[in-house]
């Protein structure tokens, strides 16, 4: 064989092997491509599964919250009610202006 020729076979072989390696490197190519597409399925699975366990969770934190604020809004209803009682029998009872309010009131009714 001349040199033309060897020169010519390795050029070949050169190519044949350049198409192996892109045929394989496109194979590899779509079983990456494959492969994430599954992880990528998953992972939003496990996203959907944790967006849905914490609104559940986050509708009973609220839940709870809501009655608990209720349960404190009333007992300082109550409380505040009690207040105003005890200021009102407290402004009504016997201080020394109230007293002479009541006698003046008397005292022209009695006119």
């Amino acid at each position: 064989m001349g040199r033309i020729t060897e020169d010519f076979m390795r050029l070949v072989d050169e190519i044949q092997g350049g198409r192996r390696d892109r045929e394989q490197m496109i194979q590899d190519l779509g079983r990456n491509a494959a492969e994430r597409k599954r992880e990528v399925k998953g992972m939003q699975a496990g996203f959907h599964a944790a967006h849905a366990e914490m609104s559940m969770c986050q509708k009973k934190a609220l839940r709870d919250f809501a009655t608990g604020i209720e349960d404190k809004v009333s007992g300082l209803l109550k409380g505040f009610a009690g207040d105003l009682a005890g200021a009102r029998r407290a402004w009504g009872g016997t201080s020394p202006g109230r007293a002479m309010f009541k006698r003046a009131a008397k005292h022209r009714a009695a006119e």
